[in-house]
């Protein structure tokens, strides 16, 4: 009896501790192991996919930029554009910029008499002037922060043009300064795309408005030559795409 009470605590035994043997891996499991996961984003425009690696991701969209105007060229303007934003649908903008010839006025307004070898290009010197510009924008679009999208704005722009006609009464070459200056008020629409992780981009517009004129201007010409003075007023209409740059 003993000797079966013996054999089926052996056997007991060995069952239990049969079940429960644990296998020891290899090496050393005290050291926590790293996974490399690669997560992709959208960028703050929702444009493309960027990989995070780690670093923090600019998550707003270009707050100040500046622009150039290629159009203004053909009015003798040469202003550089600064806009940043003030809130999140609101930015201003603002222009400084210095003007010379104003071709368009000579070629079509003046009829050419004082550019292009022009019958009196020789008696005139142009001088340069300059421009201020001022816009408040207003951008509505609920998912975009200024100055993203779309934007309607109100404007003022102040430019001036500088020369001489010199008038030869025989003896000396009198010199008359003839200027102009114009005052405008424009409500402009436009839409411009700046992005974070670009420097360049491109601005459309159109804007209607009211031009203030403020005009000398020579009649006749030679020996009989007058500088008179004009004020007018015309409703004018703008379209042109600037070039801006990410700051």
């Amino acid at each position: 009896m003993l000797i079966r009470l013996s054999i089926l605590l052996f056997f007991f035994v060995g069952v239990t501790l049969h079940g429960q043997t644990v296998g020891t891996p290899n090496g050393d499991t005290t050291k926590p192991k790293k996974k490399i996961i690669k997560v992709n984003v959208i960028d703050p425009l929702g444009k493309k996919r960027v990989v995070y690696n780690g670093t923090p991701i600019r998550m707003d969209s270009v707050q100040k930029a500046i622009k150039i105007d290629p159009v203004l060229l053909c009015r003798g303007e040469f202003t550089v554009f600064y806009e940043w934003r003030l809130a999140h649908h609101f930015s201003v903008e603002g222009g400084f910029g210095l003007t010379y010839i104003d071709m368009l006025y000579e070629m079509f307004e003046n009829n050419v008499r004082y550019v292009l070898d022009g019958q009196e290009s020789n008696v005139v010197t142009f001088h340069t002037g300059f421009a201020l510009r001022a816009q408040a924008r207003y951008y509505p679009a609920r998912y975009e922060t200024a100055i993203v999208g779309f934007y309607v704005a109100p404007s003022f722009s102040y430019r001036s043009w500088n020369m001489e006609y010199f008038v030869n009464n025989g003896l000396v070459a009198i010199p008359y300064d003839v200027k102009r200056e114009w005052k405008e008020v424009r409500i402009q629409i436009g839409e411009q795309d700046p992005d974070p992780y670009s420097v360049v981009f491109t601005e459309w517009y159109l804007n209607l408005g009211f031009q203030f004129r403020d005009d000398d201007h020579i009649s006749g010409q030679g020996v009989t030559a007058e500088l008179r003075h004009s004020y007018d007023t015309r409703v004018v209409f703008g379209a042109g795409v600037k070039i801006g740059f990410v700051l």
